[in-house]
């Protein structure tokens, strides 16, 4: 079944996550930089990480592919893997959907 993967990820970790895309023969993916904002980043509330300030945005990227589950899957740990080596404020972060329907 095939899976939707959007990922996020600071710019500072971009290149280690194309380094898990290439790892794991990720091949086809689409990704955008993002500015981030928050009204008030207190750094209190559980996506704190993933916005600046208003007056100082945080740049990021999303990346977004369509997965296999297995490989979808395999993306997840990896990036898991890289977040608990990795001591960082902002760890990258993937969520998997699922493909309903398609044309």
């Amino acid at each position: 079944m095939m899976k939707f993967v959007i990922i996020q990820s600071a710019e500072a970790y971009h290149h280690e996550l194309e380094q898990i895309f290439r790892d794991i023969q990720i091949n086809s993916y689409s990704e955008m930089p993002v500015d981030g904002f928050m009204e008030s980043a207190d750094g209190n509330s559980d996506i704190s990480n993933w916005f600046g300030s208003s007056k100082n945005p945080y740049r990021y990227f999303i990346s977004f592919t369509f997965l296999d589950e297995e490989k979808a899957n395999e993306l997840l740990l990896r990036i898991k893997a890289f977040n608990q080596e990795t001591e960082g404020v902002s760890p990258i972060s993937a969520f998997i959907s699922a493909i309903e329907k398609f044309v």
